[in-house]
């Protein structure tokens, strides 16, 4: 079971220099402590509203690309999904280095953004060999369509 401790607050609260200490460690445990952390800090729920929001996810969008257990990875990839806003350019650019299994995630989290310059990356998904990378890019296309369509209303 993963969980973090008032420990994990203060680093966060450091700013990126230190969640990149600990996602630069050794111990699983501890990145996916602060990477469950996060979840409550970049949460707009919580109100909290982090002068670095911006590095942190610059940060995440590197690790994925780092030499880091899947679970580790899968954690960063849910954080930017769920709270990229409207840009995730480290990862587009490097769309294709993802591990096949994270391939289908990173999609998503592109899709999430709802950035139209995204566009031919789900295209060039659309076609894909597995069903799951070929719905996904669909998808967000679809989405992108139509949050584009409500825009223009």
């Amino acid at each position: 079971m993963i969980t973090y401790t008032k420990k994990h607050e203060d680093i966060v609260n450091k700013g990126a220099d230190a969640i990149g200490e600990v996602l630069n460690s050794v111990d699983v445990d501890e990145k996916r402590s602060i990477l469950f952390c996060l979840d409550k800090y970049l949460d707009p729920y919580f109100g909290y509203n982090l002068p670095f929001f911006d590095e942190i996810l610059i940060l995440l969008e590197k690790h994925l690309f780092e030499d880091h257990d899947m679970e580790v990875k899968e954690d960063i990839l849910q954080l930017l999904s769920g709270y990229s806003k409207d840009s995730l350019d480290y990862l587009a650019e490097r769309i294709e280095l993802i591990e096949f299994e994270l391939l289908g995630s990173a999609i998503y989290a592109l899709g999430n953004t709802f950035n139209v310059k995204y566009a031919p990356i789900f295209i060039s998904y659309e076609n894909h060999d597995y069903l799951n990378i070929r719905n996904t890019a669909k998808e967000a296309l679809l989405d992108l369509s139509k949050a584009n369509r409500d825009t223009k209303k």
